[in-house]
């Protein structure tokens, strides 16, 4: 548990949620003081996903506030779309492939099939 560590939209969806699953994984990441980040991407997911009830938008509003987001910097887009382009990612995955390998950071999601296609990725199922 020593991070750094991305969350994929997924996960924060699911630790908001409160699945049990993703708790007993994300609470110890969390109480350890890791750097957790988020692609500014995920927000933009998060806000445009139909699966997201507007009920949890204020738990998520203050899950996001505990996280460092990371924008889409010119240096990561160019990544993005040579992944996306490789590797036949979507756009949202292509920008969170890229910024968790940016980072350095291990990439938490349930989204393992689609992301296992990255090279280099570190790679964790929530």
């Amino acid at each position: 548990m020593s991070g750094p560590y991305i969350l994929d939209t997924n996960v924060v969806i699911y630790y908001v949620g409160g699945e049990i699953k993703t708790l007993g994984k994300l609470v110890p990441i969390m109480r350890s003081y890791a750097a957790v980040m988020l692609p500014s991407v995920v927000i933009t997911e998060l806000w445009s996903g139909k699966q997201t009830p507007s009920t949890e938008i204020d738990a998520i509003e203050a899950f996001i506030a505990t996280l460092v987001v990371i924008p889409l910097e010119m240096q990561i887009a160019k990544f993005a779309g040579v992944l996306r382009r490789n590797h036949n990612l979507s756009i949202g995955d292509s920008i969170v492939a890229a910024t968790a390998l940016s980072m350095g950071a291990t990439l938490l999601t349930r989204n393992t099939r689609d992301f296992k296609k990255v090279p280099n990725l570190l790679l964790e199922a929530v």
